[in-house]
C-alpha cells in the first residue's frame, strides 16, 4: 500500500501538479485522507525522500525537493529512440562454459509405476539425519557457536577428517593439508585456475563423468584422452600422448562410470611418470567409500612422495544429496596458491554445516554411516546384476562393479544408433535407463547404460532388471 501511494505522489510531481518547493499535507492529514494508517504515509513519504523527490524538515513539514525536475528530464532523454546496443562482450571462458543439459520430459510409461533407474537418487539415511539434527541442536545451543567461515575449512572438521583417513584409509595427512571446499565440482575448478593455463594440455579418463572434462575444457585447456580398460588406465599406453600436459584426471579406487579399480602397479607407474614430467595427479575419490567385497588399495596421495597428488573426495553422496560440502588434499607447496585462489571465489564453505559434520565423524557417526549404506548396496547390486545375467548372458558385459551405487553395463549386440530405440522399449516396459555416451568423448559402436540402483528395494531391482532384459531382446531381435 506503502508503495502504491509513493507512486501516486510520484507521478503528480512529476506531472507538476505539485511544484518544486511546495509543501505536501501532514502525514496525519493524508492518512485520513486516504482512508490508512499513518505509519503507510510515513513509509511512503520516506521511500520517496530517499529517491530525492521529498525533503523533510524537522518542525516544518515535507516539501517537493528540486532535484525530480532533473531526474524528469534524464527520463525523457532515456525514453528518446536509441539503437539496440549489442550484446555485452564474453570471456574466452564464458564463451566456452555451457549449463548441464536438463533432461527431455519423459514420456510415461505404458502403464503402471516406472522404476527409475536413470538418476542416482540415494535416499537419506533416517539415523544419518537424526544424528545430524542432534548435533544441530547442540551446535545452537552453544555460547560460542561458529560465526564467519574459515577459507581453509573449519580445524575440528579438518582434524575429524584427518583422524578418519589416517584410521580407515590409511592416509597420513596433517590437518593444515586438507582445504574443505563446497562439492567436488568447486575443487575441479579450483585445481583448474591454479594449474592450468589457456593452451596447457590436461589428460582425462575415457569415459568419465562429463563434468571433468567440460571443467578444463572451460578453461581452454587442450584435453588428451586416455582410454580405461578392465584396470583402469595404463600410463604406458598414453605416456607419449600426454607428452607436455600439466595435469592427468584419474579415479583409481572407483572410475566413473566403468567401476573399474586400478590396481597398485599401474598406480606406482603413474606416479613415476608424473614425477619424471613434471606434471600434477588429481585423484578423484569419488563414491570408493561404499565399497563391498574389495578391500581399499594405497591411494596415490599415500604413495606419493614427491608433492605431485592432489586428492579430491566429497561428503555429499555419504551423507546426503543436499550436503555440498568437500574436501582436497593439497601438496604443501601449492597450499598458499590454492587458498588464494579460492579466496576470489568465497570466504569458506557454510561454517554451522562444517561444524555439524565434524561431530558426526568424530562421534564415529559417518563411519557407522558409511558401512551401513555398503551393507545395504551390495545385495541391490546383486540383484541388479543377477537378474539381467540370467537373461542376457553374454549379450551383456558388465565391468567394475565393486563400489558405489551404479552399473556400467555394455551390450556389444546392439549398434550404438539403437540407443534411442532401447530407451524407449524400456520405458515402455515401466523402466526409466541412462545412456553412458554422454560420458565418452568419442563412443563407442555399441549401446552403453549407467544404471542407478542405490535409491531401490532389491524387489525392485529384480523387476527391473527382468523388464530391462526383455527390452534389450526385442530391440536385439527386431
Amino acid at each position: 500500500m506503502y508503495a502504491r501511494i509513493a507512486e501516486s505522489i510520484r507521478r503528480d510531481i512529476d506531472g507538476g501538479r505539485f511544484k518544486v518547493r511546495a509543501r505536501l499535507p501532514g502525514s496525519r492529514s493524508m492518512a485520513v485522507a486516504l482512508g490508512v494508517s499513518r505509519t503507510v504515509v510515513l513509509m511512503a513519504y520516506d521511500q520517496l525522500e530517499s529517491e530525492g523527490y521529498l525533503d523533510s524538515q524537522s518542525g516544518s513539514g515535507t516539501y517537493v525537493s528540486a532535484r525530480p525536475a532533473r531526474a524528469s528530464a534524464c527520463a525523457t532523454l532515456v525514453e528518446e529512440p536509441v539503437e539496440a546496443p549489442e550484446a555485452p562482450r564474453l570471456s574466452r571462458l564464458a564463451r566456452r562454459a555451457v549449463l548441464p543439459a536438463v533432461p527431455e520430459a519423459e514420456p510415461p510409461a505404458a502403464e503402471g509405476e516406472v522404476i527409475d533407474l536413470a538418476q542416482p537418487r540415494v535416499k537419506s539415511d533416517r539415523r544419518s539425519l537424526k544424528a545430524w539434527m542432534q548435533n544441530l541442536t547442540a551446535l545452537l545451543r552453544r555460547r560460542d557457536a561458529p560465526d564467519f567461515p574459515e577459507l581453509q575449512g573449519a580445524l575440528d572438521l579438518r582434524k575429524a577428517v584427518a583422524g578418519y583417513l589416517g584410521v580407515e584409509r590409511a592416509i597420513a595427512v596433517d590437518p593444515d593439508d586438507i582445504l574443505i571446499v563446497s562439492g567436488a565440482q568447486q575443487a575441479r575448478d579450483l585445481i583448474a585456475r591454479v594449474l592450468l593455463d589457456e593452451g596447457d594440455g590436461a589428460g582425462v579418463e575415457e569415459p568419465c563423468h562429463w563434468s571433468v572434462r567440460h571443467t578444463y575444457e572451460a578453461m581452454g585447456a587442450r584435453l588428451v584422452p586416455c582410454q580405461v580398460g578392465p584396470h583402469g588406465m595404463d600410463i604406458d599406453r598414453h605416456a607419449a600422448a600426454l607428452d607436455g600436459v600439466r595435469l592427468v584426471s584419474v579415479a583409481p579406487s572407483f572410475q566413473f562410470p566403468t567401476g573399474v579399480v586400478m590396481p597398485e602397479e599401474r598406480r606406482r607407474a603413474l606416479l613415476q611418470w608424473a614425477y619424471a614430467h613434471d606434471a600434477c595427479l588429481v585423484e578423484d575419490d569419488f563414491d570408493c567409500e561404499h565399497r563391498f567385497g574389495v578391500r581399499a588399495l594405497p591411494s596415490l596421495w599415500s604413495l606419493d612422495r614427491h608433492g605431485r597428488v592432489i586428492h579430491v573426495s566429497s561428503f555429499a553422496r555419504s551423507m546426503f544429496p543436499a550436503l555440498q560440502l568437500g574436501y582436497m588434499l593439497v601438496p604443501r607447496a601449492l597450499r598458499e596458491r590454492f587458498l588464494a585462489v579460492k579466496w576470489l571465489a568465497d570466504r569458506g564453505s557454510i561454517s554451522m554445516q562444517q561444524h555439524v559434520l565434524a561431530a558426526c565423524i568424530s562421534s564415529g557417526q559417518y563411519l557407522r554411516d558409511l558401512r551401513r549404506i555398503a551393507h545395504r548396496l551390495a545385495p541391490r547390486h546383486r540383484a541388479l546384476h543377477d537378474t539381467l545375467q540370467a537373461r542376457l548372458g553374454d549379450a551383456m558385459e558388465v565391468t567394475g562393479s565393486v563400489a558405489g551405487g551404479s552399473l556400467f553395463v555394455r551390450l556389444p549386440r546392439l549398434p550404438l544408433s539403437a540407443t534411442g530405440t532401447l530407451l524407449a522399449e524400456a520405458l515402455a516396459r515401466g523402466v526409466r535407463i541412462r545412456s553412458a555416451e554422454r560420458f565418452h568423448r568419442v563412443p563407442p559402436d555399441h549401446v552403453t547404460l549407467v544404471l542407478s540402483y542405490a535409491g531401490l528395494s532389491e524387489t525392485s531391482l529384480k523387476r527391473a532388471g527382468a523388464r530391462l532384459a526383455e527390452a534389450c531382446l526385442a530391440v536385439a531381435n527386431a
